[in-house]
């Protein structure tokens, strides 16, 4: 063997392999989807080699926000992109954000410069509720629902109807609760204030109103294509209470506490 093919061998052996392309997945604990899963998709979808990449995920109401970001020549460039995944997880969620990563990564060096990074976006979610509550008799009620969500956390408007069903009296009332809330994942709990406007037309009629506060929980199952099927459950607790007499007898008082079921239809515009 020549000492030249001796020496070729000795060199090609000491150079160190190629390393590979360093990949940051930055994915929360909420997501449908792990860092490792991301990070395994994006293997097979950008070059082996180049610059740095972190890519970091956001849960948002409908899926999640990736953000991917590489440092070329000492200047941060990326992009970011809201995905909806339809209620996927694991493997197969993980695939389209890496798909959705690798569009933002087409032609890195035409990337614009990252701006400021923004905060959670807000989220818009409009619902109807039908619920019944146990009073007396059973207290039927249509709610709309609103809610804004920022991240984790929303504020949330109950506005609807309810009547008596079956009950001694006629009795009709509005329904408003003013709620803050906490959602993750397909579960939401909410807690606030409840207003009840009362109505009684038989007989000279009353008006009143109920004022409380109240909490629930909500389980929000997906649908696709941005709806989402509601179960709810909650409680109203009433400061004041109201009793009503039919020909000097007591025929109905309103509850103190007021337990409800219901469930809907969610939409996020």
């Amino acid at each position: 063997m020549s000492l030249k093919l001796v020496l070729g061998l000795v060199l090609s052996a000491a150079q160190p392999a190629a390393a590979e392309r360093s990949i940051v997945a930055d994915v929360p604990a909420i997501a449908p989807f792990d860092a490792s899963e991301l990070t395994a998709a994006l293997r097979v979808r950008i070059a082996r080699e180049g610059a740095p990449v972190t890519v970091r995920v956001l849960s948002t109401a409908t899926g999640v926000r990736v953000e991917v970001s590489t440092t070329e020549n000492a200047i941060e460039r990326g992009g970011a992109r809201e995905v909806s995944l339809d209620g996927l997880r694991g493997e197969t969620a993980a695939r389209m954000v890496a798909l959705a990563a690798d569009d933002l990564m087409l032609d890195e060096l035409a990337l614009p410069p990252l701006e400021p990074r923004p905060g959670a976006p807000r989220i818009i979610t409009v619902g109807v509720v039908g619920a019944a509550a146990a009073w007396d008799d059973l207290f039927g009620a249509v709610t709309l629902d609103v809610a804004r969500a920022r991240g984790s956390w929303l504020v949330a408007l109950d506005l609807g109807g309810a009547t008596l069903v079956g009950g001694p009296i006629n009795l009709s009332a509005a329904v408003v609760r003013l709620s803050a809330g906490y959602r993750r994942s397909y579960f939401e709990l909410r807690a606030g204030a409840t207003f009840a406007p009362l109505i009684v037309s038989d007989g000279d009629g009353d008006s009143t109103v109920l004022v409380g506060g109240g909490a629930s929980a909500r389980l929000r199952i997906p649908l696709g294509g941005g709806l989402r099927a509601i179960l709810a459950a909650g409680a109203d607790v009433f400061a004041t209470r109201t009793q009503y007499l039919v020909e000097g007898m007591p025929t109905l008082t309103t509850p103190r506490t007021a337990p409800w079921f219901g469930a809907g239809i969610e939409v996020t515009p």
